[in-house]
């Protein structure tokens, strides 16, 4: 495969022939099959110290300097900025680059924050990490998403067009994601798991990606059981119906 341009989706032809689908009207109301109190999402969102989950008594507050990640006091932002500077200084970058899509990249964060469970299930399930953990070292879900203009609800801002596993080495800012992906495995080390792997998001009409790290466990069971479909056709169904969980 050739080298992979986030900025230039059109280097990869099948993905330039899915980018033209017709996006879907967004569902009006929340999905039937949502979880009104979003107790996996808010599971799943935590200080990137101490590993709280979000939930009564536990409020979580963003870094100032790059607005991404969240911390559950001040004592643990200032326990974390060793590995956060790097991190820190590349997302103030990032978004210093692309000033105009600032407010596009904002909403590509909330709605990978809603989906963050559904994202790292199939993450886990893509690349096989609970048998074969070096596969989060070779490889990166990607998930390319078009926007909906009409979307009243966060969770469904944003349509699937298309979700493969592309290899790390074929992005020109490897090196950079790689270093993500080492702080990020550390940091779950220390929180109890295996190791992290990277799931990308990209809306290439407004240049937008934004990257996720997911940690996982070899010892989790959960993930060694079958879906009743592909892992691409239930991805794909959760996040553009909006089922939140």
């Amino acid at each position: 495969m050739e080298a992979f341009d986030p900025y230039c989706p059109q280097s990869v032809a099948d993905v330039a022939e899915k980018l033209k689908r017709d996006v879907p009207p967004a569902p009006f109301h929340r999905h039937a099959n949502s979880n009104p109190k979003e107790t996996q999402q808010k599971k799943s969102t935590q200080c990137q110290y101490c590993f709280k989950s979000k939930g009564p008594g536990v409020i979580l507050y963003r870094c100032s300097a790059c607005e991404i990640d969240l911390y559950c006091s001040k004592e643990c932002q200032r326990a974390a900025w060793k590995t956060h500077k790097t991190k820190c200084a590349i997302n103030q970058s990032y978004a210093e680059k692309l000033p105009k899509s600032r407010f596009a990249l904002k909403a590509l964060r909330a709605f990978t924050g809603k989906h963050r469970p559904t994202l790292s299930e199939a993450g886990i399930r893509a690349l096989g990490v609970t048998t074969d953990p070096s596969r989060a070292e070779r490889d990166v879900l990607l998930v390319l998403v078009r926007p909906r203009l009409d979307s009243p609800r966060v969770e469904t801002t944003f349509c699937v067009t298309a979700v493969s596993i592309v290899p790390l080495s074929g992005f020109p800012q490897a090196e950079e994601m790689r270093g993500q992906l080492q702080r990020a495995s550390e940091e779950n080390r220390r929180g109890g798991s295996t190791g992290a792997l990277l799931v990308m998001l990209m809306d290439p009409i407004n240049e937008t990606i934004n990257v996720m790290a997911v940690g996982f466990k070899t010892a989790s069971r959960r993930f060694s059981q079958p879906l009743a479909t592909t892992w691409e056709e239930w991805l794909t169904k959760r996040l553009n119906e909006g089922v939140v969980v």
